[in-house]
């Protein structure tokens, strides 16, 4: 049974010790037990949905029942069915050509579970962030330890209840704990490890995972711009820019960082901004559906960046002019007009309602702007020019290009998701969590003559006189 008391460090290695011991016993979960975890998740989550609701309404202080539906559930049910539904085909060994020197034979590849398989989860999407890396996890036949944010008490509560009535001991342990916790959970001797979190954490536990040659894969964040090309649809670039940014209060690792459009485009897509956010939250942030910051921290951190922009000089606006600037825990939207890079705002991933703009005179700059930084999370570009796609696609590496939309990509279960380099290392969901969590395993089965006997010394036989001539064309 998972502990309800407070973690240490000896707990956590006795769970570790409990879940190797049964990975070792039963190494090799058949597509049934792998099945069956996963239908008893998608029932105990069903079976959870108000009180998943609740407990995110509480721990964000507020969050419409809608808005966490359409953000967490639906897209981890949606992995869950997608990997029922293809969990065969990944595990079916796939077959590789062999040189003509090693024939008759025959080779495969077969894909193993790793074994135990660690998962430190964030605080702003708790559910979908802590259940889309298992889902992988599970379907590649792998135990699970999840150490969750504590930031989400009653959230976890409720995660707690879903993973003890679907898995149980045998399949998962959760962990729940403070920074410190979390830092000696990556110390441990995972199988394969994945983080989701920030740049700067993700370092330690990269750092912390080497201690045991632990392979990683890292969610970040970063900064992912919205580029608006001139031919650009300005009423609908604003349209899908506000379902991005304003979903959980731009709480979110690919919610768009900052946009880059033209001069002459500023203006005129300000002003549908401004209309789309009236739409959504006619009484600005004291809207009912209007999410708040998961803390006072938060709010902090964000009000440090428009307070430094001010003080350089930079122009802020607040776009939600319908309301007040901030209440109960939630900052209206505020665009920063054409901030310095020396500023934290274009430093740091925002994580919430703030929207630097930056302006270019051609597509060609705003490309070499975006290419000389860091790697994105995702690049959303917005144009009416497939020529504007195909740059983006060739110039720009990023953990995801999408075209006239924002966001929808992270709920697409057969797209992996994933960063490169300050973004992120490695990705899951679809076919490639599996791999990910899997250990793709070389199988050599040789039967018959042995050709490669020919070739035994002594080397001054004619077979090697005329190898060294016609070698290069086997």
């Amino acid at each position: 049974m998972a502990l309800e008391r407070s973690y240490h460090q000896d707990d956590m290695l006795a769970a570790f010790t409990r879940l190797k011991a049964i990975a070792q016993r039963a190494s090799f979960p058949t597509a049934d037990e792998r099945r069956q975890c996963l239908k008893r998740l998608e029932a105990a989550l069903l079976r959870s949905e108000a009180s998943l609701l609740s407990a995110l309404q509480k721990d964000f202080g507020h969050r419409a029942h809608e808005e966490s539906r359409l953000l967490e559930l639906i897209p981890v049910l949606g992995e869950i069915k997608h990997a029922k539904r293809h969990l065969k085909t990944w595990m079916r060994p796939s077959k590789r050509r062999l040189h003509i020197s090693t024939l008759p034979a025959k080779a495969k590849v077969i894909y193993q579970p790793k074994g135990v398989v660690g998962v430190i989860s964030p605080w702003n999407y708790p559910v979908l962030l802590c259940l889309g890396p298992l889902i992988g996890a599970l379907a590649a036949g792998n135990r699970v330890m999840l150490k969750v944010s504590e930031y989400c008490p009653e959230t976890n509560k409720v995660l707690r209840e879903i993973l003890d009535r679907a898995l149980g001991e045998n399949w998962i342990e959760m962990v729940e704990g403070e920074a410190d916790l979390a830092n000696r959970f990556s110390l441990l001797p995972f199988d394969h490890l994945l983080f989701t979190g920030s740049t700067s954490v993700g370092r330690i536990v990269m750092r912390n995972a080497a201690e045991n040659l632990t392979p990683v894969t890292l969610e970040l964040g970063g900064k992912s711009p919205l580029l608006v090309a001139p031919s650009a649809d300005l009423s609908d670039t604003a349209k899908k820019l506000v379902f991005g940014k304003m979903l959980n209060a731009g709480q979110t690792c690919v919610a768009p960082d900052y946009i880059m459009c033209h001069a002459d485009q500023k203006q005129t897509l300000i002003e549908y901004i401004k209309q789309e956010l009236l739409a959504y939250y006619p009484e600005g942030v004291l809207s009912p559906d209007y999410t708040s910051l998961i803390n006072p921290r938060q709010l902090d951190r964000l009000q440090g960046y428009l307070e430094e922009a001010g003080a350089a000089g930079i122009e802020c606006d607040n776009l939600m002019s319908q309301g007040p600037a901030q209440s109960d825990g939630k900052l209206a939207l505020h665009v920063i007009h054409q901030p310095t890079d020396d500023l934290r705002v274009m430093q740091d991933e925002l994580f919430g309602p703030l929207l630097p703009i930056l302006l270019y005179s051609d597509l060609e700059e705003a490309l070499s702007y975006i290419h000389q930084r860091p790697r994105p999370l995702a690049l959303y570009l917005f144009t009416q020019q497939t020529e504007d796609q195909r740059l983006c696609e060739a110039r720009i590496v990023s953990g995801s290009l999408v075209i006239n939309h924002t966001l929808v990509q992270v709920a697409q279960a057969d797209l992996p998701f994933g960063g490169i380099g300050a973004s992120g290392m490695g990705a899951y969901h679809a076919e490639e969590g599996f791999r990910t969590f899997s250990h793709g395993k070389s199988v050599l089965s040789k039967r018959g003559k042995n050709i490669l006997a020919l070739l035994r010394p002594p080397y001054r036989r004619p077979i090697h006189r005329f190898m060294a001539k016609f070698w290069r064309f086997l």
